[in-house]
């Protein structure tokens, strides 16, 4: 959908004072992070955007036809209810959960927004993940900068919540129909001379492999692809979220069980020990491209979370480092970011496990990387003082209370 500049700075400036409001409250950002820059930004952006994206991995076919989707309603300014409605619409009900708005909504609308939760994310309890190999078959040989074998190292985790899904074309389209490209606020501070630079084949905002701002018809429940790790974190926060951390991926997928005080076991994939490939969208078992992203229910964690084995890659929030460099020794020219999961793509078995890492540079736009977001159960209102008593909830008691 094509907006006026008008139009469009309207729309940011809504957006950003409710948004960078939040934001700023909870300290992600400074004020004067929000305030000014993305409105005096719209128009240089608006007019300059069009050249080519970096690292825009080529795909052999050529653009197949787009689909037209419309954007979530906008909101009655005149009516609160309006507004929520719309951010659920959008899927932003994780910032709706956020003290700072959550304590203000009336009890019908704050059930709703805590049931979009529930359906979309899953809870991932507290406990701790070994990160490296552990069984000798994760894939990269873990041999620190001596010589000697890495031991694996274990790291706590806090309850969190995770998208049961990765991000989708349609869910990605609401970011970029609310401006989400013009809102500097969304956006680390490193990559704001370069997001003029993120758009798609037509030279409009938005994925890499897009068209016309818009992606290809039937793949509005495919993992969006083509956005680089700055563009991933961008729409974690304008979702309200964040990306996951690589240890809190890993235990989302391995879901470690403690056997004794000192001692886990945890899983090689989501649904067991042993490689089925049936279960997951990978090289020579799958279509050869992305597939919707509610395919492959065999395949879901402990915790019914989906294809976080296959599909595509995912960008978490955690840096870089191979096995075989010690963290402090490790230099490269462009910072890495980790991916997990393997992709369509994905070859080798040992490249598709939860203990596998690859990595990135952050400007990468591939068509095999997408991303899921997380959010900290800490960060969320989970009951009203109000409605706690008698609301009936599916979350466990140590997180209600």
């Amino acid at each position: 959908m094509r907006y006026t500049i008008a139009k469009r700075t309207a729309i940011v400036a809504l957006l950003t004072g409710v948004a960078g409001t939040v934001l700023w409250h909870t300290g992600a950002v400074p004020l004067g992070a929000y305030i000014g820059p993305p409105l005096l930004a719209v128009a240089a952006l608006l007019a300059l955007i069009g050249s080519r994206p970096p690292y825009c991995q080529p795909v052999t076919p050529e653009p197949e036809d787009c689909q037209q989707p419309r954007p979530v309603a906008p909101a009655d300014p005149d009516n609160p209810d309006s507004l929520v409605d719309q951010m659920l619409g959008q899927g932003r009900y994780a910032l709706l959960l956020r003290p700072q708005v959550a304590c203000d909504l009336r009890a019908e609308l704050f059930e709703r927004t805590l049931t979009e939760l529930q359906n979309h994310m899953a809870l991932v309890p507290d406990g701790a993940v070994v990160l490296g190999d552990t069984d000798g078959n994760a894939g990269e040989l873990e041999i620190g900068a001596d010589g000697s074998p890495r031991q694996p190292r274990s790291v706590r985790v806090a309850p969190y919540f995770l998208d049961r899904y990765p991000v989708t074309n349609r869910e990605f389209f609401e970011f970029v129909a609310s401006g989400g490209y013009e809102q500097i606020a969304f956006w680390d501070t490193a990559i704001w001379p370069a997001v003029l630079d993120f758009v798609d084949r037509s030279g409009r905002p938005g994925p890499c492999f897009w068209n016309d701002g818009c992606y290809a018809v039937g793949r509005h429940d495919h993992p969006v692809v083509g956005v680089c790790w700055y563009e991933a974190a961008a729409y974690a926060r304008w979702a309200g979220k964040r990306l996951p951390t690589d240890a809190e991926w890993v235990k989302s997928g391995a879901w470690p069980v403690m056997l004794s005080n000192s001692q886990s076991s945890q899983r090689r994939f989501p649904w067991g020990d042993t490689m089925d490939r049936s279960k997951a969208n990978l090289w020579g078992s799958g279509p050869g491209h992305t597939v919707s992203v509610r395919q492959y229910d065999d395949g879901v964690s402990v915790g019914g979370i989906y294809q976080l084995i296959g599909n595509v890659w995912e960008w978490t929030r955690s840096d870089y480092v191979p096995s075989y460099f010690a963290p402090e020794e490790f230099i490269a020219e462009s910072p890495l970011k980790s991916l997990r999961g393997g992709a369509f793509d994905t070859y080798f078995d040992n490249q598709a496990t939860c203990q596998f890492q690859s990595g990135d540079i952050q400007i990468a736009r591939k068509q095999n990387i997408g991303f899921r977001c997380a959010v900290s159960v800490c960060d969320l209102m989970l009951y009203q003082e109000s409605t706690r008593d008698d609301q009936d909830s599916d979350l466990p008691e140590e997180v209600l209370a």
